[in-house]
This record gives C-alpha cells, sequence and structure tokens, in this order.
C-alpha cells in the first residue's frame, strides 16, 4: 500500500480503526496496541460486523501486528459469537497480518484454529500490509474469472 491509497475512515476507537480502501474494494481493519477486554473490546468487534453488513462480500485486510492478549472470555466470545456473525454478515475472504508479539500471536493462533473448524471464511498469513493487499487483488481476480 502506497501512503497515497485512498482510505477512507469508517470506525474508529482505542483499540481499532475501520477503513475502506476506495480503490480495490475492501476493509482494512486496524487494530492498535491498547488492551481492551469485555464491552469495550467486544464493541470494537461489532464494529467489523456492521462494516461487514454496509458490504456484504468485501474482502478484509487484517492488521493484527499491534494486537494485544485476549482475555479468556473475551476470546471464547470471539471464536463463539464474533467468527460466525462475521460470517453471516457475508465476508467469505481475510488477508491477515499476524501479531508481532507473542503474546499477542497465542491468541491468534486459537481464532486460526477456531477459523480452520469453518468452512466458509478463507484466510491467509501474510507478513505485510503489501503482501495481504496483493493477496486480496489477486482473490478479487479469481472471483471475477469464476463468475
Amino acid at each position: 500500500m502506497t501512503p497515497a491509497t485512498p482510505l477512507t475512515l469508517v470506525y474508529e476507537d482505542p483499540a481499532l480503526r475501520i477503513y475502506w480502501h476506495e480503490q480495490h474494494g475492501y476493509y482494512l481493519s486496524d487494530w492498535q496496541h491498547v488492551f481492551r477486554k469485555g464491552e469495550d473490546l467486544r464493541r470494537s468487534y461489532r464494529a467489523c460486523i456492521d462494516a461487514a453488513k454496509a458490504r456484504p462480500g468485501s474482502p478484509w485486510l487484517i492488521d493484527a501486528s499491534k494486537y494485544a492478549v485476549l482475555d479468556p472470555a473475551d476470546a471464547k466470545w470471539v471464536a463463539e459469537w464474533f467468527w460466525p456473525e462475521f460470517m453471516k454478515a457475508g465476508v467469505r475472504y481475510q488477508a491477515a497480518i499476524s501479531p508481532a508479539k507473542a503474546v499477542g500471536k497465542m491468541s491468534a493462533n486459537r481464532a486460526s484454529e477456531t477459523l480452520a473448524k469453518m468452512s466458509t471464511l478463507e484466510s491467509t498469513p501474510h507478513a505485510t500490509r503489501e503482501e495481504a493487499e496483493a493477496a486480496i487483488i489477486a482473490w478479487r481476480a479469481k472471483q471475477r474469472l469464476a463468475k
């Protein structure tokens, strides 16, 4: 992603910023290095669902590189409530950047295990936003060819 990339901010709180990428038609969820739990954290996740409902089928670039560890109760909520609702909102593909810190990686690995059991959401891991964006562009091209 270049600095001139046309991004529109659609949601912001201390834990998360969600942008819409005008040129390539995807959401960027930019998770911040802020420990949140309970209702504060869940509000951020619900914002992802609201955005997904606004543009069903749009891919997501999940930048969790700064992501903090999840409280066990929140991790359970994410697995049991968020992921199913996110998919019901129409999300079919996400390109994800893993957390840089070990504690964040543990939370992300648990989420990946949950996603692997759900067959409707394709998720690919990436090291950078540029790699993730390239994967989204390739996924979109593949979807157009399949039509």
